[in-house]
C-alpha cells in the first residue's frame, strides 16, 4: 500500500460555515482556491491519479488561540478538491474511506 502526504502550511479548506446562505459566488471562489491549493500541492509531490479506493486522513492544526470548527465542515470541499484533481475516484463511500 502506498502512503502519499500533501502538507500545506497555515491553510485549511474551506468549511460550510464559510458559506452558508452567502451568494453562489463565495461559495464558487472559496472551492476554487481549494481545488487549486489541492491541485498544486498534488503535483509537487508528484501523487499519482487514483485508480482505485483511497483511505483519506485530515489532519488541521490551528494557531494559538484559533477555534476549531465542526469535525465535519471541511470535508465537503476538501472532497470535492481532492476528486478534481483525480486523488481520489469518487468522494462517495465506493471511492473513498475517512479517517
Amino acid at each position: 500500500m502506498n502512503i502519499y502526504v500533501i502538507k500545506i502550511e497555515n491553510w485549511h479548506p474551506a468549511v460550510l460555515n464559510q458559506w452558508d446562505g452567502k451568494h453562489w459566488s463565495v461559495r464558487s471562489k472559496l472551492k476554487k482556491q481549494d481545488r487549486d491549493m489541492i491541485f498544486f500541492y498534488a503535483i509537487q509531490n508528484k501523487i499519482p491519479a487514483a485508480t482505485k479506493k483511497r483511505t483519506i486522513e485530515l489532519t488541521l492544526q490551528l494557531g494559538y488561540r484559533q477555534r476549531g470548527c465542526d469535525p465535519d465542515a471541511p470535508w465537503k470541499s476538501l472532497l470535492d478538491a481532492l476528486k478534481h484533481a483525480d486523488l481520489i475516484v469518487d468522494d462517495n463511500k465506493e471511492g473513498v474511506e475517512l479517517l
